[in-house]
Parts: C-alpha cells; sequence; structure tokens
C-alpha cells in the first residue's frame, strides 16, 4: 500500500505532440505508400542486427515487392552501420542510420518495431501504439520484458531472424491484427510517467512539511 507504481520516465519527443505524419516521413525520407518496420539494436548496436535485417528484408522483398521499406538504427555501431550499408536489398527500401535523436519520429511513422527487450524502447514504442517484435533481452534485468509485451498482446518474441520476418511479415499483411496491436500498445503505455512522479513527489514534500510544522518545533 505504500507503492506507487507510474510507469518509466520517457523523453517529451515521445509522449508530446508529433509532427503530421505527411511532414514527418517527407523530413525522415521515407514513403507515405510503403509499409515501414523500425529495426533497432539499442544504443550500442548489439545483437543479430545484420542477420535481422537480412532475414525481414528478404521476406518483405519476396511477400510484397516494392511496398516495403526498412529503417536500420546501428547506435553507436559504426562498424555494424557500415556493414548493413554495404549491402544490396530487393525490391525494398533500406534506409541505415547510426546514432539518431528522432526515433521518436521514427516510431510514429513505423508500422512495426523489431527490438531487444530494452526497458525504454518497449515504453516508447507503446506510447507511440507500436507493435513491437522482440528478438533478444538480458537475463535478469530484461527477462520480464518479454511476458509484459506478450501477454498484453502488442508483440512477440523469438530469437531467430527468419521467425521475426515471418512475424514481422504476417502482422503487416493483416491490418486488423495490427490495428488490434496497437490499441494494446496504447493500452498499457504510461505516457505521462514523468509528470506523475514529479507531481506525486510534490505532494509528498508538501505533506511531510505540513506535518512538520503542525507539531511544532522540536
Amino acid at each position: 500500500q505504500r507503492l506507487r507504481q507510474h510507469g518509466l520516465p520517457v523523453r517529451r519527443e515521445f509522449w508530446g505532440d508529433a509532427l503530421p505524419r505527411g511532414k514527418l516521413l517527407r523530413e525522415l525520407g521515407l514513403r507515405d505508400d510503403k509499409k515501414t518496420v523500425l529495426v533497432v539494436g539499442g544504443g550500442d548496436g548489439v545483437g543479430a542486427l545484420p542477420r535481422i535485417v537480412d532475414a525481414v528484408t528478404a521476406r518483405l522483398g519476396a511477400d510484397c515487392p516494392k511496398k516495403g521499406q526498412v529503417v536500420v538504427i546501428c547506435g553507436k555501431n559504426e562498424k555494424m552501420r557500415r556493414r548493413i550499408e554495404s549491402r544490396t536489398f530487393d525490391d525494398v527500401d533500406v534506409q541505415v542510420k547510426g546514432f539518431s535523436k528522432r526515433i521518436g519520429d521514427y516510431m510514429e511513422v513505423a508500422d512495426c518495431i523489431v527490438t531487444k527487450a530494452g526497458p525504454g524502447t518497449i515504453a516508447e514504442a507503446a506510447i507511440r501504439g507500436l507493435p513491437t517484435m522482440l528478438s533478444s533481452y538480458l537475463p535478469g534485468q530484461e527477462a520480464g520484458n518479454v511476458p509484459f509485451v506478450c501477454e498484453n498482446g502488442f508483440g512477440d518474441y523469438s530469437k531467430k531472424p527468419a521467425e521475426i520476418a515471418d512475424r514481422v511479415c504476417s502482422w503487416l499483411a493483416e491490418p486488423e491484427t495490427l490495428e488490434r496491436m496497437q490499441q494494446n500498445a496504447r493500452d498499457v503505455a504510461k505516457p505521462h510517467a514523468a509528470t506523475q512522479i514529479a507531481e506525486d513527489l510534490a505532494r509528498l514534500i508538501d505533506d511531510s512539511t505540513a506535518t512538520s510544522k503542525s507539531r511544532g518545533p522540536v
């Protein structure tokens, strides 16, 4: 009864009002008439990112040629960014980025995201109503994030690139499923956690101050 859970604080860019979708797409160099998959590897670009990108682009290009685009965020891993940039991809547009300060904008325009089970990314994706495919997790601290996503119906988990690609492309092929997952994500999102935490702390301080004054000097 002494615990108050408000959610994970995230930057305003994830819960504030976004720019119009068309403007965002133009600024990000993306097409409005194509399905968008966002693939991220965390701030350090770790994990099996190249194999996941290969699998997703191959499946997307085969299932809906010329109708898909993939944005790959490699974080600070420049070696991985160059490695992926050097490849060619058939029938799908691929945009490869290093560290980006516009993740919130990419999440706003994407149809789904592939990511490791980091708490920050999951919280941000939920706020943006983004179906989430988890590709890995750190034992212990991130393990509980997998059932959170799966059981709340806004994503799934697999460490196998082929299964990840199958799942993502099946979502994109079923608009009703995608919409349901988007709503499920928003239902569990905590967009105002930072403000609520600050307000709660302020109330606690006020209550403590009022109590001290009512007791008088010691």
